[in-house]
């Protein structure tokens, strides 16, 4: 019989033994800029040199792609930005080169006519976006100066490309990013200098600045960026370092349950010190719902459960001071982070034993979630045998004394864990009951 996971929250099953938190991949051999992984869980980082590492084994070995991105010539063109469609095409922002796209998985790469020279010194930013049964649409932010701050959208796949007028206020002096709406036809810029972030329903035909923080503070700042999206169509985006800031003076990540209409600190249990100019470098979701998130400077990386509900630190076994260049999950829920001036790193999820073909060991809820003082571990065992039930922290140190007790199969057992001497965060309930251990997840708010 399988293993069955019901109620409150379901348990995630391993085998897998905890160590540091975080292992070195020992690649690719370049710095990084940033990251992108596909629906084939194949992990693609760029770089600052014409070139982007492609990675189909979880980071054990990594492959040099390069073949439309170098031309040849003395300069090297940095990969800006990595992203996939529903069709796993990529589509690489080249400084100083242009948009390009790869159909071979990232082997070759052809570059896309958008009706712009691109200049030698030229930042490229784009988003798409996959419509079932409608070609991709592409959106690209083209920055050659103040005076050559252009946009161009594509509504066939890459065809044709039409301009997007970006009608910013005078002073404009820089486009950083750009970013399709997953729900609707509205599109995002973020400019400086003190500029801010705008949006746009009608192509650019007027555009509304919305860099109001969680419209209360009425909170502002010249540069937001690093946009993403949930599978909700929850819409996220950062905020650099803001020292005036009521809500935090740290970067931070504001996030949109209706389509960028109204926006959230995703502030609670945040790193919320003054470190200046601090940018969000990366956001990246896992299936499970966990929301990881970078940052330019020594702050995270951070993990939040429930895309962002309670974040912690996640830097056990990472080197460097914390600082992060990209970050990207795959479908099977591994994490890889590039640590800026370090190797790209992994956390491998936990091997499940439906896969592994073992017997199934428990059904269990979590209760309440998030937990104060105490949390309630109800199980259901499916053969007899005695059962260890511990709390653990993210790299599998045991936190408080735990319980243990003869269980028998198909009965309901209920256990109460303490945890109002620990610190806010994510912890791991672990069960074993001969030999066979089920982990789950549970967060501690105070």
């Amino acid at each position: 019989m399988r293993l069955s996971l019901t109620a409150i929250m379901l348990a995630v099953v391993s085998v897998s033994a905890f160590g540091q938190f975080w292992q070195s991949t020992d690649g690719p051999p370049s710095a990084t800029t940033c990251m992108v992984s596909n629906s084939k869980g194949h992990v693609f980082v760029g770089t600052p040199f014409s070139k982007v590492y492609r990675s189909t084994d979880n980071g054990t070995s990594w492959e040099p792609f390069d073949q439309g991105i170098d031309d040849g010539g003395p300069n090297w063109f940095p990969v800006n930005q990595l992203v996939v469609d529903a069709q796993d095409r990529l589509y690489a922002a080249v400084n100083g080169l242009g948009l390009l796209r790869s159909s071979d998985d990232g082997r070759t790469w052809n570059k896309l006519n958008v009706g712009l020279d691109i200049g030698s010194n030229s930042r490229i930013s784009v988003s798409v976006k996959s419509v079932a049964g409608a070609p991709t649409q592409i959106f690209m932010g083209y920055d050659a100066g103040a005076s050559n701050l252009r946009a161009r959208f594509s509504s066939d796949d890459g065809a044709s490309f039409i301009n997007i007028p970006l009608g910013l206020p005078s002073g404009t002096s820089s486009l950083f990013e750009v970013f399709l709406s997953p729900n609707s036809n509205k599109m995002f810029v973020s400019a400086a200098y003190n500029k801010g972030l705008f949006r746009t329903t009608d192509r650019g035909t007027s555009w509304r600045r919305i860099d109001n923080g969680d419209g209360n503070s009425n909170e502002s700042d010249d540069l937001y960026s690093t946009f993403a999206y949930d599978k909700f169509g929850h819409i996220y985006v950062g905020r650099n370092a803001l020292p005036g800031s009521a809500k935090t003076q740290n970067a931070v990540v504001l996030k949109s349950t209706n389509d960028g209409e109204s926006w959230k600190y995703l502030d609670s249990a945040w790193d919320n010190r003054d470190v200046t100019n601090n940018r969000i470098s990366a956001i990246a979701f896992a299936p499970n719902g966990d929301m990881w998130v970078g940052t330019e400077k020594s702050s995270g990386p951070f993990r939040a459960p429930n895309y962002g509900q309670i974040f912690s630190v996640m830097r056990d076994g990472l080197p460097g001071d914390g600082s992060v260049s990209g970050a990207t999950v795959t479908p099977a829920g591994h994490v890889f982070i590039s640590p800026t001036g370090e190797p790209v790193q992994r956390h491998l999820a936990p091997v499940s034993v439906n896969d592994q073909g073992f017997p199934a060991v428990v059904r269990c809820a979590i209760a309440p979630q998030p937990a104060s003082d105490r949390v309630g571990v109800r199980f259901t065992p499916q053969h007899d045998g005695q059962a260890s039930i511990d709390l653990l922290s993210m790299v599998g140190e045991r936190v408080i004394a735990g319980t243990s007790l003869n269980v028998r199969a198909g009965d309901e057992h209920r256990v109460w864990l303490s945890t109002a001497e620990l610190p806010q965060g994510t912890y791991v309930v672990r069960i074993a009951i001969g030999g066979a251990v089920s982990t789950t997840s549970v967060v501690v708010a105070k």
